[in-house]
């Protein structure tokens, strides 16, 4: 009696393992067919990214500058900067836009300036559309802290 349970516990396992080398087989096919698709999720159609954002990035003379950044669902903005120890603050507004992952942001006196939208929170860019590298590149983010 116990030799056929013995044999009947080994035929199942066998049984599970084909099963499951079975589906993981049809399993990386189907990956290998899904990264033939191109992706087409961009910023513009798959973030939230309508809301308020929030950080402290550095300044030259001062601790840094708290900023607080918020993008509306009618394509205005509003971008607060406070300069950290000083009485100095500055309030900008204007459009914006985004094409793929890239927002420009454009004031009223038509002065640009760029952000890599991400999940949950911006990147600052310099002038030519790219992001700050080194040891200070986290400290250009804003963190959404509100959804619209």
């Amino acid at each position: 009696m116990k030799k056929k349970i013995y044999f009947v516990a080994i035929a199942l396992g066998m049984m599970a393992m084909i099963s499951c080398t079975g589906s993981a087989k049809k399993s990386s096919t189907s990956t290998t067919d899904s990264t033939q698709v191109a992706d087409m999720h961009t910023a513009e159609t798959s973030l939230d990214y309508y809301g308020e954002y929030k950080g402290t990035i550095p300044a030259a003379d001062c601790p840094g500058i708290e900023m607080t950044l918020i993008l509306n669902k009618d394509n205005t903005f509003t971008l607060h900067s406070s300069y950290i120890d000083r009485n100095t603050e500055f309030d900008e507004s204007g459009t914006f836009s985004v094409n793929g992952n890239i927002l420009t942001l454009t004031e009223k006196s038509g002065e640009k300036s760029y952000y890599k939208v991400e999940e949950g929170r911006v990147v600052m860019l310099n002038a030519d559309k790219q992001a700050v590298e080194g040891a200070l590149a986290d400290a250009y983010i804003l963190k959404q802290e509100k959804v619209y």
